[in-house]
């Protein structure tokens, strides 16, 4: 009697076990099958527009690291350079600017060979410091109780070739000097982003007859900036030139003036020239 249970038993357990088997495959099955449709389904949740734009915005992102990356490079480079070079290097420059004060040829020329070969006037609370790396020139401004109200910088625009490339072309694309204005902003826009500002404002203007590109920034906290931003760019003789600011806040206004003055005293090599030899 006891075999015949145990008999029983094992054939009971035995059809048990080759019942599952198949229910148990199957399981297995669905479960891979629902796996792999909410994985595409995960992917499949954005069109390929968005992608596009994604992945242009990474490439964007990218671009900026390594623009920040070589500027920082460069500081450095500038900064582990001897103090005995950068003395004879102002002193030479300082001696080169006399003429700036009153107006006439840009004497930052006689530096920088050809590439400020225009003429212009600074208001006479600039003071000239020094050239800048990118051939151009350094002011110190001051307030007329002699107190430091900012920096102003002049010169040549250099725009990356990736830059270039993602700025939009056509016919009613607003450029200055060929140059795209959107191209422009993005330069000021990496800037910021190295400064921990950002862009309040731009806009194309004419100044006495030229047509000139204005960006307006801050940087300090939102809400309470510290200070003011300024960048006109504008074409002379065939090329893009910049002239950036920067000024305390409460010292904007008084600024922007002296850059409008700057503006208005611009002059080609052409017509300095004719003056120089009149």
């Amino acid at each position: 009697m006891n075999r015949l249970r145990i008999l029983f038993l094992s054939l009971l357990i035995l059809a048990l076990v080759a019942g599952a088997l198949p229910v148990t495959e199957s399981f297995a099955k669905w479960s891979r099958r629902s796996a792999v449709g909410s994985h595409n389904k995960r992917h499949r949740r954005h069109s390929r527009a968005w992608w596009r734009r994604h992945r242009a915005r990474l490439r964007a992102k990218r671009e900026r690291v390594a623009e920040l990356r070589r500027q920082r490079l460069e500081a450095a480079q500038s900064a582990s350079s001897g103090s005995k070079a950068r003395t004879e290097s102002n002193t030479r420059t300082s001696a080169s600017f006399p003429s700036l004060g009153g107006g006439g040829l840009a004497a930052s020329s006689a530096v920088h060979g050809a590439q400020m070969s225009f003429g212009f006037d600074v208001p006479h609370n600039w003071t000239p410091v020094r050239g800048s790396r990118s051939g151009g020139a350094v002011f110190s401004v001051r307030t007329p109780d002699g107190r430091a109200a900012g920096t102003a910088i002049i010169a040549p625009v250099s725009v990356s070739a990736a830059t270039l490339a993602g700025a939009p072309a056509g016919g009613r694309t607003k450029s200055v000097g060929g140059m795209p204005v959107t191209a422009l902003r993005r330069t000021v826009i990496n800037k910021m982003v190295a400064e921990g500002g950002w862009v309040t404002n731009d806009v194309v203007q004419e100044m006495h007859g030229r047509r000139v590109f204005v960006v307006i920034a801050q940087t300090g906290a939102p809400g309470a900036p510290a200070k003011s931003w300024a960048f006109y760019f504008t074409e002379i003789d065939g090329r893009v030139y910049s002239l950036a600011t920067t000024a305390p806040v409460e010292f904007a206004e008084p600024v922007a003036l002296g850059s409008q003055q700057f503006m208005a005293s611009l002059r080609s090599s052409g017509s300095t020239n004719a003056a120089s030899r009149k």
